[in-house]
């Protein structure tokens, strides 16, 4: 994913955001990755994230957002709640353009309001599950699917040759 967007935020005020405080790690090592392609700072924000029979709630953003791109990271997307709460926060506190990224695309329940938020300028997902239940128009213009398959090929050969 780093790669992708690299040329896409080059040159260009940038903010990698975790969505919940157990995807700080994940959206650290994005942000080390992305400074180290792109040869810019990249600034870090963290939104907190509360659950309680079902229920998220929490509002806080921590971080410097405003006027930079956004990219929000975290690990997989089912109904799109954690990331459009995230997507929105970052909105309200001022910043230029939102990007949502996850590894595994589920997709399910209320997945549509996520992929059809106007606080969402892209999605980007790999191709580990077949984007399926969502709406082909909406593939075309508002989710990029990149391939994995290099990436777990690579992680197979690592584990094979340690051993």
């Amino acid at each position: 994913m780093r790669p992708h967007f690299a040329p896409l935020l080059r040159d260009q005020n940038v903010v990698a955001v975790s969505p919940d405080a157990g995807g700080a790690k994940r959206a650290e090592q994005f942000r080390q990755a992305l400074e180290q392609l792109t040869g810019t700072i990249i600034g870090s924000a963290y939104m907190e994230k509360y659950r309680s029979s079902g229920v998220v709630s929490g509002q806080l953003l921590e971080g410097e957002v405003e006027g930079k791109v956004a990219v929000i990271i975290d690990d997989m997307i089912s109904t799109g709640g954690t990331l459009l709460r995230a997507a929105k926060a970052c909105r309200m506190k001022g910043t230029t353009r939102v990007f949502a990224a996850a590894a595994h695309g589920l997709f399910i329940g209320g997945a549509t309001e996520l992929i059809e938020s106007p606080d969402i300028d892209g999605l980007v997902v790999t191709n580990t599950i077949p984007p399926f239940r969502v709406a082909p128009k909406a593939i075309d213009q508002r989710l990029t699917v990149l391939d994995a398959s290099d990436t777990i090929a690579r992680a197979i050969a690592a584990c094979h040759d340690a051993g």
